[in-house]
């Protein structure tokens, strides 16, 4: 199954390079400044840092004591299986191994540390997403940022109140998870407030590491639209590359840089190199996952069981 969804991803990609030509964008690819290449590379490492770091703030909300090591490690071989899997659901492998690790933490809690990582991506890069309103004809550009902020800070707040994390989110993922085949039925606890505005504050951190890999290679590529606009392409490209019809986001992100060539005002060709150097850097997190799963202990090369 996971095979016919990379197909799809790959027949919009050809289909893609088709219509605007494959030799321009190789023309493009080409034409790129290696520093800026080294530049994408360092930053994508250190948002992967980031995330580990948030993700071991998560557990010890939950009361889970997990190592940097640890920490690293585990994302990383979450990264590596998300790296295979349509819309990145593989990222949730990490509850497994969490639980094999520490069995008194459970699968619903190991879950519930990853559910909540992957809402504050969802919910951070959704808020700069808005900033896509300026495409409206009657709304002026002006607008986007103040709606970004009030988006960003609105969902920060929400987040550090303890109702809204009790009623949106740790009920929902307890009926959940109630229902989940291999589940233990244990009652979720609701994250400690320190936690998840920690969390937050590290989710921010990435968020930007994000934005900067992309306006860091559109500069290699002599891209001049201001960084603005370049944040929220690369926040609605991440979220369109969630749907899962592919993987990492091959065919369905490089339609939305594409399609926003003429607002960016360069060439569809420029604009499709721009996103598949982005995949490029995705293609490094993956390796990188892979290689830290290959030198990892025979346990752990192993799937994890229900």
């Amino acid at each position: 199954m996971a095979t016919r969804w990379r197909v799809i991803g790959s027949v919009l990609l050809l289909g893609l390079l088709w219509y605007v030509g494959a030799g321009e964008v190789s023309h493009v690819l080409l034409g790129i400044d290696p520093l800026s290449l080294v530049g994408g590379a360092l930053l994508t490492m250190g948002v992967l840092f980031l995330r580990s770091w948030r993700w071991r703030i998560l557990c010890g909300g939950f009361g889970i004591n997990v190592s940097v090591g640890d920490a690293i490690r585990l994302y990383l071989l979450g990264t590596f299986v998300s790296s295979i899997a349509p819309g990145r659901a593989g990222d949730f492998a990490k509850a497994y191994y969490l639980r094999e690790r520490q069995p008194e933490a459970g699968l619903a809690v190991g879950i519930a540390t990853v559910a909540y990582d992957r809402l504050l991506d969802l919910g951070q890069i959704s808020a700069l997403a808005l900033g896509a309103i300026v495409l409206v004809p009657w709304v002026p550009e002006k607008i986007g940022p103040p709606v970004v902020f009030f988006g960003l800070t609105g969902f920060v707040i929400s987040t550090g109140w303890r109702p809204v994390r009790e009623g949106l989110m740790a009920r929902p993922l307890n009926w959940a998870l109630r229902r989940l085949p291999g589940g233990d039925n244990s009652l979720l606890p609701v994250p400690q407030t320190a936690n998840v505005l920690a969390a937050q504050a590290l989710t921010l951190a990435s968020l930007i590491g994000l934005v900067g890999v992309s306006v860091v290679l559109s500069r290699g590529l002599s891209i001049d639209t201001p960084a603005w606009r370049l944040a929220v392409l690369t926040a609605v490209g991440a979220l369109v590359s969630l749907i899962p019809v592919t993987t990492l986001g091959i065919g369905t992100r490089d339609s939305i840089y594409v399609s926003a060539a003429s607002f960016l005002g360069t060439s569809p060709a420029t604009m499709l190199g721009l996103s598949l150097l982005v995949l490029s850097m995705y293609v490094l997190k993956s390796i990188i996952g892979w290689v830290t799963w290959a030198l990892s202990s025979a346990r752990d090369r192993q799937p994890p069981e229900l």
